[in-house]
């Protein structure tokens, strides 16, 4: 898994949590006292599952709860760390489009084997009103993705529905369709 995202979770964490909370967080979640993660390292698709169950128990949440709540966190953070990646994007379908290569070029600085997961891992496919996401991954997190494209359509003015074709959000393998509305249509739908 890319850096970016065990480094946003802790980002997260010395925000919503005192800094005793955190270390019981990283030590339930496996990893060592003062572990800090960086941006440019691959960490194993478990550890971030790891990560995301303890908060859920520390916090006494659900797993679902802290993945959105993860969401709204990381896209704060994207907008101001890569603010090109969505200046080209007018909108969250034109956003979803752009995922797979987005997320190639953050990998970029990754060991050749660690390239080729996050390659392998999106496959998108243009709807007229939204996009269909080939998702495989052994780290389970599709309901990671769901979560980052509601918050992100809602950012934008829009409802996302979202509907699994093959598997779920905790399946290794996905295809996800994610369909896309103004926010006022959708109300008075």
């Amino acid at each position: 898994m890319l850096g970016i995202i065990p480094h946003t979770v802790d980002q997260y964490l010395r925000i919503r949590v005192s800094p005793e909370a955190r270390e019981t967080i990283l030590v339930r979640a496996g990893f060592p006292d003062g572990q800090t993660f960086r941006l440019d390292t691959e960490y194993g698709d478990e550890a971030c599952c790891a990560l995301i169950n303890a908060i859920a128990e520390e916090t006494g949440t659900s797993a679902e709860c802290v993945f959105e709540e993860v969401a709204s966190f990381f896209l704060d953070w994207a907008e101001r760390t890569f603010p090109g990646f969505f200046a080209v994007a007018p909108d969250t379908r034109s956003f979803l489009m752009l995922q797979p290569e987005i997320h190639n070029s953050l990998a970029c600085g990754l060991r050749s084997s660690g390239q080729r997961k996050v390659a392998d891992k999106f496959r998108v496919v243009a709807l007229p009103d939204g996009v269909r996401m080939h998702y495989r991954s052994s780290n389970r997190l599709g309901y990671f993705y769901c979560a980052l494209a509601r918050c992100l359509a809602a950012r934008r003015g829009e409802v996302a529905e979202i509907a699994f074709l093959e598997g779920d959000a905790g399946a290794d393998a996905a295809i996800i369709e994610v369909r896309l509305k103004p926010a006022q249509a959708a109300w008075r739908a």
